[in-house]
Order: C-alpha cells, then structure tokens, then sequence
C-alpha cells in the first residue's frame, strides 16, 4: 500500500525540484556558512508541498489519465485508492510541508511555496490545462518557483539574482515540456488536452523551442555579468547549453520524436549541469 502512494507523490518530479533548490541554496550560502539544518528543512518543507501539489494533480487528472497511455496505469485510473484517502493525505502534506517552511525557514519561503501550489494546482491543473495552449507558461510559473526557494531560504529576500533565475527557468521549463508535448502528442491529442504542438503544429512548436532556448542562454548570461558568477560557470554551461540549441534546429519532419526525445534528456543535461555550477560557483 505505501508503494501506491509513494507512486502519487510523483519522486521523480520532487527530486528534479530539489536539484533546483539545492543549486541556488549552496549559491545564496558562499557568503556566509552551510546551515545543514535550514538546508534540511527547506527540502523537506519544498518537498512535501510539491508532493501535495501533485496528489492533487493526480486528482483532479484521473479521468483523462485513463485515457493516455503514460498514465493509464497510475493508481487513481486504476481505483487502487480512494479519492477520500488521497485528498486527505494531500492535505497532510500541504499543511506539513508549510508549517515547517514558516516555522523553521522564513515566511517569504513559506509564501513563495504557496504561490507555486496555486499556480500548479488551481490556474493550471484545473482551469487552464483543458482549456488553453498558454496552460504550459503558465504551469512554468510553479515549476520555477524551487530555483528561488532554495535561494530565498538564505538570504529571506528577492533580488535581482532570484529575478532572474526565476525568469530562466521559465524558459528552461518550455522547452523541456514542448519537447515532451511532441513526443507524447498522441496522448494529448487523445485526452484532448489542447497542448500547444496539438494545435499550432510540431513544426511551430520546435521553432518555439529554439527560441526559448535563446532565451534561456541569454538570460544565463545575463546572470553571469550582472550577478557576478565565474567565467568557468559560463564556459561549462555554454557548451552544454549550444549543444542543446543545436539539437533545437533540427528540421527534418520524419525526426520529429527522435528529435524531441533527444532535446528532453539534453534538457534534462541542462538543468542539472546549471545547478551543479552553480552551487560550486564559490570554488572559482
């Protein structure tokens, strides 16, 4: 039974977002000193929130989960659990994940993972999802949100630093999941989710791609100069990150999958690379 609900807590996309908090949290620390304790709790908090968040994605996706084939074996399409016992553990975790967050790290923390909750789970798990293309940007928002808290969590203010990451990973976030809406696009177009590569096409979705890509290595670099990171950190990233721009141009149609597969691992590549850098940036 614990394995069912540990499967509903999505650990995959949990330990992606503690990647991102742990980068900018060991950035925010390189002036001052590695609080373990605020480090621990600040994951733990982040964490439990997130996992609330996506119980309650599980929810409210239950009936269109049935219907792609990625998601037809979770737990809920497959009534391994009651609703009720979800909800109730959802609930749990949210008000876990939050009391620890305002007792044992800061209230802007706090706030900040409340904001990526109600982004994921209410503008865009229950009213933009079915409804928009924009539901991917706005879903982005949330999945941003981690690369400020470990930062936050520090320095217990926004700066022009948290600005920025945050605006980075926004890009970085369209990318990764326009890759993944050409690659799964049978599945949404089953569960007649209006994903973007669904109705603008998969030729104008890899355009989009290779431009929030640009976007994302400029905004980089942009962080490099104005916040002072090393010369090593834009060197190392910049391989990894044009590499990454150079599978986005790709234009042969009958690649299409093979293409988005590749631009989703890079991404992947991307992300923890950004992280890794940054949190040993002080070592430069």
């Amino acid at each position: 039974m614990l394995k069912y609900y540990l499967e509903i807590i999505k650990p995959g996309i949990i330990m992606g977002n503690i990647i991102s908090i742990t980068g900018s949290f060991l950035f925010a620390s390189k002036h001052t000193f590695f609080n373990f304790f605020l480090f621990l709790y600040t994951v733990l908090g982040t964490s439990l929130v997130i996992a609330s968040a996506c119980v309650f994605n599980n929810l409210i996706d239950c009936d269109i989960d049935k219907k792609m084939e990625r998601t037809s074996d979770r737990v809920l399409s497959k009534k391994i659990l009651s609703p009720v016992c979800v909800y109730v553990f959802s609930i749990f975790l949210g008000i876990l994940g939050i009391s620890i967050l305002g007792f044992s790290v800061n209230y802007l923390t706090m706030f900040l993972s409340l904001f990526g909750f109600f982004v994921y789970v209410f503008l865009y798990t229950l009213l933009c999802k079915r409804r928009t293309i924009y539901s991917t940007f706005i879903g982005s928002f949330s999945g941003s949100t981690p690369s400020i808290i470990g930062y936050t969590a520090v320095t217990n203010t926004i700066d022009l630093f948290a600005i920025l990451l945050f605006i980075i990973f926004i890009f970085w976030q369209m990318s990764h999941f326009y890759a993944i809406s050409i690659f799964r696009i049978r599945d949404y177009e089953q569960a007649k989710i209006p994903v973007f590569s669904v109705v603008k096409g998969v030729v104008t979705t890899k355009k989009h791609i290779f431009y929030y890509i640009i976007f994302f290595i400029f905004f980089s670099i942009l962080l490099i100069f104005l916040c002072k990171l090393s010369y090593t950190f834009l060197f190392l990233s910049s391989i990894v990150n044009f590499y990454w721009l150079f599978l986005s141009c790709d234009k042969i149609e009958k690649n299409n999958k093979k293409n988005a597969c590749q631009l989703f691992y890079c991404s992947i590549v991307v992300v923890i690379l950004f992280n890794f850098l940054l949190s040993i940036d002080i070592l430069f």
